[in-house]
């Protein structure tokens, strides 16, 4: 949420500063490094004008977890026509979201979470605006594809996060033991999520059933 003064419109660079700050500062430190003294230090911004653009941390919280998410998220707009373009959209968002957490900044951010005492609250916002909304795109985009065919896909909510768990694998235990990622590499990533989506969608079989009346939710 943001807010400004009536007549005085918001400066979009102080934003990007702001949000670029809160962005270093989160995956630096995890929720517990950002206060908006803090933000407001880093960015080189007055608390007046922080506090004018997000009236409160969890507001600011919330927009830092959104901005990162919503890339990931967009791809799971729309619905294909066919296996091959649920697969091709699959593949795309699968690799995308390796590559996310094959970054740096994402591996440090991780190891602060364990390493650093959070707030609960703040781990459950992130939780459910970041991971949990990620697997619920995941599985409204299956229930979409199999409603375009004349279908429904009863368990579509555990199938996403079966498939996250196929393509993610022992990759964040290996963030968090400060091992190097086997996700690191594209080529060798997108061969692997070639397989895990030919291997999901081969068993969507035993998840859709054909569609009586309307469409259920998963």
């Amino acid at each position: 949420m943001r807010i400004g003064q009536p007549g005085r419109p918001l400066d979009a660079r102080k934003d990007e500063l702001i949000l670029q700050a809160g962005r270093e500062l989160l995956l630096r430190g995890g929720p517990l490094a950002l206060t908006m003294e803090a933000v407001a230090r880093a960015s080189g911004v007055s608390k007046a004008t922080l506090y004018r653009r997000w009236p409160h941390r969890e507001a600011l919280l919330e927009a830092l977890v959104l901005r990162e998410a919503q890339p990931l998220l967009s791809m799971l707009e729309g619905t294909p026509t066919d296996d091959a373009g649920l697969a091709a959209k699959l593949e795309a968002f699968l690799d995308s979201m390796l590559a996310l957490m094959g970054q740096p900044g994402y591996r440090a951010y991780l190891q602060a979470i364990v390493a650093l005492p959070q707030q609960q609250a703040d781990l459950q916002r992130i939780w459910w605006l970041g991971p949990h909304q990620t697997m619920e795109s995941v599985a409204a985009l299956l229930r979409r594809y199999a409603a375009a065919q004349g279908r429904r896909w009863p368990a579509a909510a555990r199938d996403a996060e079966t498939l996250i768990g196929m393509a993610i694998g022992l990759e964040q235990a290996r963030i968090l033991y400060r091992q190097r990622p086997w996700r690191a590499d594209a080529r060798l990533r997108r061969r692997l999520i070639r397989a895990v989506v030919a291997s999901f969608l081969g068993r969507r079989s035993a998840g859709i059933a054909v569609c009586e009346g309307n469409v259920g939710r998963g």
